[in-house]
């Protein structure tokens, strides 16, 4: 049986350091089917990706990847822990014998020591979490007393470096997969090139956060890219900033406070602060400083604004949560592109339910229902934003990216 690749991405863009992490994974797993699990039009960041998920899917394709899977938005935009769980749980599911992961580790053999700590300690370290939380920390700076007490410096240390958040949180969810009888390897590759903030111009290597900035005042980020960006529909980050502000204004003034406590992730005098910085602010980026704080990161802020625009009330997110931590419900696999390959891969999953038309769900249950709803409105979010007609473009009316003959 042909082993399966699976890598957790956001390709925003696909980048020298994705193709580096690619390759290096392949010499590992010889002869592998490569599938991705990609975040859609919205990031873990909580921001819009410069590039539309089925366009970057289709790119992943062109540079080896043979399947291309969304992770679903209740997962991809949400702190690290979802997302990774999410990822593997699709994975898992769609028969990856082996998960790629970037990390920054002289011996990644220590994040796995680290992340078996973190699962056999978990009740434990969320309590030492909560408790500095009250004293007032981020959740960020919580975790990192918390794993300093209970592990050590020089194991937090590697913990705190941003690539391996969210390896940690990868090997948490593998090591609950082995305990279900699923037997997933994990294939850690050393980040090489620059980190994702930085830019090795020498090596031509440069860090998503890096490219982004680059796009947005036109500088050419080519050199930084295994294809050439001129065959890509870049988004107009400042005017989609303009409109995601407008359309902020007019949900946080229309809406009482009550309204917006039940918003998920919003609490704590929240929406009174919402409602006070939303008037006084001049652009997004003045409001998201307004709100950002040592209790909150700009990134948590930014995703609490997308879910008061897609109107998610924190009960709801509660249902669609139910199991991440004991069960992998629920999860399906929305097809966004395949290869030849790919489609091989697509023909043998049995465990994991396929979305390849977004309106035939009726094989879907309820809470994965629920959870693609959520994924066709922040695509029309995305496409509003974009200055586009959410209808004529949205997911009802876009099909995956196929390269092949064979039928589905």
């Amino acid at each position: 049986m042909r082993p399966i690749l699976g890598i957790t991405a956001e390709y925003d863009p696909f980048h020298r350091g994705h193709a580096y992490q690619l390759e290096q994974a392949k010499e590992r797993v010889p002869e592998a089917a490569c599938l991705a699990v990609m975040s859609g039009n919205f990031t873990q960041r909580g921001e819009p990706a410069v590039l539309d998920k089925w366009e970057r899917g289709k790119i992943a394709t062109a540079q080896g990847i043979d399947l291309v899977f969304e992770l679903p938005f209740v997962r991809a935009c949400r702190r690290a822990e979802h997302f990774a769980a999410g990822a593997v749980d699709i994975l898992a599911l769609a028969g990856a014998t082996h998960i790629s992961y970037g990390c920054e580790a002289e011996h990644p053999e220590d994040l796995e020591k680290l992340a078996g700590l973190l699962r056999e300690h978990e009740e434990e370290f969320s309590e030492a979490v909560l408790l500095e939380m009250k004293e007032g920390c981020s959740r960020a700076k919580a975790g990192e007393r918390a794993s300093q007490k209970l592990f050590g410096d020089e194991l937090t240390r590697l913990s705190l470096l941003p690539n391996n958040i969210l390896a940690l949180e990868y090997l948490k969810r593998i090591g609950w997969w082995r305990e279900q009888g699923r037997e997933i390897t994990p294939v850690p590759v050393v980040r090489a090139g620059a980190g994702y903030r930085e830019k090795n111009e020498e090596a031509s290597m440069a860090g998503g956060t890096v490219l982004r900035k680059m796009v947005r005042v036109g500088e050419d980020i080519a050199p930084y890219l295994p294809w050439d960006p001129k065959d890509a529909h870049w988004e107009d980050q400042q005017e989609m900033e303009e409109r995601l502000f407008f359309l902020l204004q007019g949900a946080l003034l229309s809406r009482s406070p009550e309204d917006l406590a039940e918003i998920y992730s919003v609490g704590e005098g929240l929406e009174n602060k919402l409602k006070k910085e939303i008037r006084g602010s001049g652009s997004y980026s003045d409001f998201l400083d307004r709100m950002t704080s040592r209790r909150y990161t700009a990134s948590a802020i930014r995703r609490m604004l997308v879910y008061i625009l897609l109107g998610i009330r924190g009960e709801r997110m509660d249902r669609l949560d139910v199991g991440t931590a004991e069960s992998h419900l629920p999860v399906y696999g929305r097809l966004l592109a395949a290869g030849p390959a790919g489609r091989k891969v697509l023909a043998e999953i049995k465990d994991l339910p396929l979305v390849v038309n977004a309106n035939r769900t009726d094989h879907l249950g309820e809470a994965e229902r629920d959870a693609l709803a959520l994924d066709l409105a922040a695509t029309d979010l995305f496409h509003l934003i974009c200055g586009r007609d959410p209808d004529a473009f949205g997911d009802r009316r876009r099909a995956p990216y196929i390269t092949g003959d064979e039928d589905l």
